[in-house]
């Protein structure tokens, strides 16, 4: 919160307020110093609150942005600004808001008409840090890594990640990205059935939150999810966590902006918004307004380059939604169906969330209100990560008692979303004849966003919304691939192993209007198989499924231009009325130039 200081308020003061909210109990002695970490820095700082909330309705966006320009707000974010209704096309917006009394003045002045509302961040707050002040009088295991159903603190945070990694050695691995601007570490922590071996052929997965150090309960969040993972992996009537661990790679990042959190700031302790403080995708300035970038994200960029995260999100409050990229611009992202797809299939599992302010409980970033600098048009635009902002509670930090309803209605989101690293089209990229993993790029026709196999392992995962695509295959050196008719259903992964040949590899010369069908893989199949050929120069091509008895089943392609080369092409095994079809013998025919060539299948059940 940009009205919050970080001047560290007397202890004397901090009784006073406590007392004025029926909390004084909790605090700790006049005159006491903030206590310490190990680091010697304070564990919270208590905050000094200079503004209050108001709310106003306005009629639309328009409307909002003059407001903005006759009265600046300085707390004013995004998190601010919703639907004031429910309805897929609604434009009237609800504006919740702390103001201070010179910004509600101007406001009256200049003939709008703000409510003043309860203040229920900082009762909040301050019963935050009135329960740290507890835990540390009673000591033990309670200072140190506090209890389930609150909030902890930094100095907690980084206790228990070792602590998980201390129970749980064979799946969960804590780190640090680096430090934050006053030193304190950016804690990570690695689960996955491997985390002390080597990479293996599995989608990796990013959830980070805390940008904004008065959004806690993000972070908590992140702590549920690590505790359930960990303590359920391979217990009965847990497959689904198993699953997971055994065959996605998880990496946390739990609290990205330590100094904030301590300080019950939105901002790092330079003062600067961490979420507009990435390079735009067209090169220009964030709203922080410089070039400089805070240390927390020079190293959550050296992460994102390290890793190759196939979704990811960071979590928020003070809303309840999933948005999803651009922010920076109303231009539809590439990938914009699948990231459609990729944030309700959070939304749609946490029913509050589902039908809440904003229709099936998601929003285009720009469609919320433009921002620029944020993470997640960095991931997506610099590292090929479908980026999610998932904001959990209309309150930055709601009240500590609710954290478990908040777990219980977020639990099956995150789950599904994970499992959707894997929709939509992956496989592996070889050497056709070594069968060495290649760094190559696959991408969708049509679709201007390629991704890129992990050079050390040759694996891809490219999310598709449900449909039929033609994928095209380049890896230097290597003969370009495209394989058209791949049909992605969306919540069932498709997998697509490709080999490419060498362009050294000598090819027969084939007479000038020869076409040829060289194979399929697998033969036998069950259900799907691949079928390459090879065209001499461009054309119109037809290829077709018969049965044993020369009938015709299907047609993959229909008098359909092509480009001289090598193709390859994914049948499902299904008529063309879309019905699965039983074992037998089929035809492939190819037709192309003026040449007929054909190839028998196996369909094996």
């Amino acid at each position: 919160m940009g009205a919050i200081s970080k001047r560290r308020l007397p202890a004397s003061s901090l009784l006073v307020c406590l007392f004025l909210l029926g909390l004084g109990s909790a605090a700790p002695a006049a005159g006491a110093a903030p206590p310490l970490d190990a680091q010697g820095l304070p564990l919270w700082e208590p905050a000094v609150w200079r503004d209050f909330p108001i709310e106003l309705t306005l009629p639309d966006g328009d409307a909002l942005a003059a407001l903005l320009v006759r009265v600046p707000i300085a707390a004013f974010q995004r998190e601010d600004v919703r639907p004031a209704a429910r309805t897929p096309f609604g434009r009237a917006l609800l504006l919740r808001t702390r103001v201070t009394e010179t910004e509600f003045a101007a406001l009256e002045a200049a003939g709008y008409q703000p409510l003043r509302v309860a203040d229920a961040e900082r009762a909040l707050q301050t019963a935050i840090e009135a329960s740290w002040a507890e835990q540390i009088a009673r000591g033990g295991a309670d200072s140190r890594v506090g209890e389930r159903g609150v909030y902890h603190t930094y100095a907690q945070l980084g206790q228990i990640l070792l602590d998980t990694q201390t129970a749980h050695p064979a799946i969960a691995l804590r780190g640090s990205i680096g430090q934050s601007v006053l030193g304190r570490e950016l804690w990570t922590l690695t689960i996955s059935d491997n985390v002390n071996g080597a990479e293996e052929v599995e989608p990796e997965v990013r959830i980070s939150a805390n940008m904004h150090g008065n959004e806690k309960i993000a972070m908590e969040m992140s702590l549920y999810l690590i505790d359930y993972l960990t303590a359920n992996y391979g217990v009965a009537g847990h497959e689904d966590v198993t699953y997971l661990v055994d065959n996605y790679h998880l990496l946390f990042l739990p609290l990205h902006n330590p100094d904030g959190h301590v300080a019950n700031t939105r901002t790092n302790a330079n003062g600067v918004d961490l979420n507009r403080n990435y390079p735009v995708p067209d090169g220009s300035i964030g709203e922080d307004g410089t070039w400089t970038e805070e240390p927390e994200t020079q190293a959550m960029k050296a992460w994102g380059f390290a890793t190759n995260c196939v979704i990811s999100q960071d979590g928020h409050s003070g809303a309840m939604v999933v948005n999803y990229p651009w922010d920076y611009t109303y231009t539809l992202a590439p990938d914009n169906n699948a990231l459609i797809q990729l944030a309700e299939e959070y939304s749609y599992y946490n029913t509050p969330m589902w039908n809440g302010d904003f229709y099936h409980g998601i929003t285009n970033g720009a469609q919320w209100y433009v921002t620029e600098g944020s993470l997640q048009d960095w991931a997506y635009n610099e590292t090929g990560s479908l980026h999610v902002i998932v904001e959990f509670s209309d309150s930055y930090a709601p009240a500590a008692s609710q954290l478990d309803t908040y777990w219980a209605n977020n639990r099956e989101s995150f789950m599904h979303w994970i499992k959707a690293a894997r929709y939509g089209v992956n496989g592996r990229v070889t050497d056709a004849a070594t069968g060495a993993p290649l760094a190559a790029t696959v991408t969708a026709i049509g679709n201007a966003k390629s991704v890129h196999t992990d050079p050390d392992r040759g694996d891809y995962y490219k999310l598709l919304d449900t449909g039929s695509y033609s994928l095209r295959f380049e890896a230097p050196g290597y003969l370009t691939q495209t394989i058209s008719g791949v049909s992605s259903t969306w919540g069932t992964p498709t997998v697509l192993d490709v080999a490419l040949v060498d362009e050294t590899t000598d090819a027969p010369v084939l007479p000038a209007v020869a076409a040829r069908l060289e194979g399929n893989f697998p033969n036998p199949f069950n259900p799907t198989t691949t079928l390459r050929y090879r065209l001499a120069q461009e054309g119109r091509v037809d290829l077709d499924i018969l049965d044993a008895r020369g009938r015709h089943v299907c047609s993959l392609l229909a008098g359909t231009t092509q480009s001289a080369g090598v193709h390859e092409l994914l049948w499902n095994g299904r008529d063309a009325a879309g019905a699965p079809l039983p074992s037998g013998l089929y035809q492939a025919r190819l037709r192309a130039g003026g040449v007929e060539d054909g190839l028998k299948l196996l369909l094996l059940k």
